[in-house]
């Protein structure tokens, strides 16, 4: 079943459910459903990568590791963990496909110490209304804790980078992030 008969299907329903229909399809191996899925997904995981790495030939090998990452790991797919999670799934598997290959090339996204502009953030498995939450919340917290929130978590620096990078003690910034993460928790809620 192709992307393009369920969307014909089921024109009320969202994208991440034609997502969920899909790789619960995927999960028993079928390769149509693979195939329909990396035609319906592909550009947008595509410009989640390059939005990471900024070189098109290294983000197409990202890609094509990735939906090799979905296609072995899609039993390990678990769908109780609620509506609309198989596209997250699928964002966190190519997020963290580009972060390795980042790490591994012992380099990071161009200008990763500039003030990035929170409202420029854009994770793909995210539906507009979630993003407009979240930048809303980034921009509640004061600027140390957010800058690198988003360093860690956007730009895949780990704790010792930031500390060498930001002259900040890890503890700081372990402290910065837990709290950080606490309030965005509780602003995301209200």
């Amino acid at each position: 079943m192709s992307f393009d008969a369920i969307t014909n299907k089921t024109q009320d329903k969202s994208f991440k459910h034609k997502v969920e229909i899909l790789l619960a399809q995927v999960c028993l191996k079928d390769q149509t459903a693979f195939e329909s899925l990396y035609q319906g997904t592909s550009p947008k995981l595509y410009g989640l990568i390059l939005k990471m790495i900024q070189d098109k030939d290294i983000a197409a090998d990202i890609l094509q590791e990735s939906f090799n990452k979905i296609w072995h790991q899609a039993s390990s797919y678990r769908s109780d963990l609620g509506e609309n999670w198989a596209w997250a799934w699928m964002c966190q598997i190519t997020r963290n496909t580009a972060l390795d290959h980042i790490r591994k090339a012992n380099r990071h996204p161009e200008s990763p110490l500039e003030e990035t502009d929170i409202n420029q953030i854009t994770d793909e498995g995210m539906a507009i209304a979630e993003q407009r939450d979240l930048n809303y919340c980034l921009n509640q917290l004061k600027q140390e804790p957010r800058r690198v929130i988003v360093l860690a978590y956007v730009h895949g620096f780990s704790h010792s980078e930031l500390a060498d990078k930001l002259s900040t003690p890890i503890g700081t910034l372990k402290s910065w992030i837990r709290r950080g993460l606490k309030e965005l928790e509780l602003c995301l809620k209200n």
